[in-house]
């Protein structure tokens, strides 16, 4: 039976969800604005391109199996769904800003009945009925940076990734509402006859997500430096060793993590270590 997968049709996030796919063997080509639907790896798969924030809907009401969208979108929606895993990319925080020139530094600082300009009505008046606030939310779908300056509102609700476009128009932030990234998502109760399959998708993510920024590093070692070499790559448990045609000598293989390869190199070889070898890591199942 095919599986219907919802992504992001444009943006970083199409992108990186298509690239995590694709990394898991799904033939899952690069989205366009005419492309809506693909079916992929035999018919196994049906990709369905589509906005983000209309993704938590679509699997809630079972239109997609499962779906890759925003957390804030998901709990922007309130749509009944569960997380099935949290993606390495995507990540971003919904805060509250407001312009440089009021001074304001924080929400207490904001005005009666503030105007709250956002693409995110929902959750933003959550937060400020949790802060007991009485504010007026301005529901917006386009940038909501420039709503201070022409009147529309006295501060934003908006997301954020470095801070560097509230730095470029002047605003400040007052406080994050919400921190983001990108996650699998499954209707409450998945359907037995997709169980397995969805399983699969979930462990073979997990292997990738694993992988990232780890090396196998292969080396021939002396036999009487195999210890102090232990020391030095312990590996996931421990170095794998293994004979070779030389009764001196031993190889080793590890894992280790790619911000340790340039200072465990030449420890290596100041312990005998030679003929050393670093691979890229496609999955890791510990």
């Amino acid at each position: 039976m095919t599986l219907k997968i919802a992504i992001p049709n444009k943006g970083r996030l199409m992108e990186e969800t298509v690239d995590v796919l694709r990394s898991i063997g799904l033939r899952v080509p690069r989205g366009n604005d005419r492309q809506l639907i693909a079916t992929v790896n035999d018919g196994r798969y049906q990709i369905l391109f589509t906005r983000a924030g209309d993704i938590p809907e679509y699997v809630m009401i079972g239109a997609a199996d499962i779906g890759v969208t925003g957390l804030d979108l998901v709990a922007e929606t309130g749509a009944h769904v569960k997380k099935l895993i949290d993606l390495d990319y995507g990540k971003c925080r919904l805060v509250v800003a407001g312009p440089e020139a009021a001074h304001l530094e924080s929400i207490s600082d904001l005005p009666k009945n503030a105007r709250i300009a956002t693409s995110f009505p929902n959750l933003t008046r959550r937060y400020f009925a949790s802060k007991k606030m009485k504010v007026e939310i301005i529901p917006i779908s386009g940038a909501a940076e420039i709503t201070p300056y022409i009147g529309v509102a006295d501060a934003i609700a908006d997301l954020v990734q470095t801070g560097t476009t509230l730095k470029q128009n002047h605003l400040v932030l007052l406080d994050v509402i919400l921190d983001s990234w990108a996650v699998m998502i499954a209707p409450k109760h998945i359907a037995a006859s997709h169980a397995q399959a969805i399983d699969d998708l979930v462990e073979g993510i997990r292997g990738v997500q694993a992988a990232h920024r780890k090396r196998y590093l292969m080396a021939n070692v002396p036999k009487k430096s195999v210890d102090e070499v232990r020391r030095i790559i312990p590996g996931l448990s421990a170095p794998t060793i293994m004979t070779t045609a030389n009764a001196a000598i031993v190889a080793m293989h590890a894992v280790v993590d790619e911000d340790h390869l340039n200072a465990l190199v030449p420890k290596l070889k100041k312990a005998g270590a030679s003929g050393i070898l670093v691979l890229p890591i496609e999955r890791l199942i510990p």
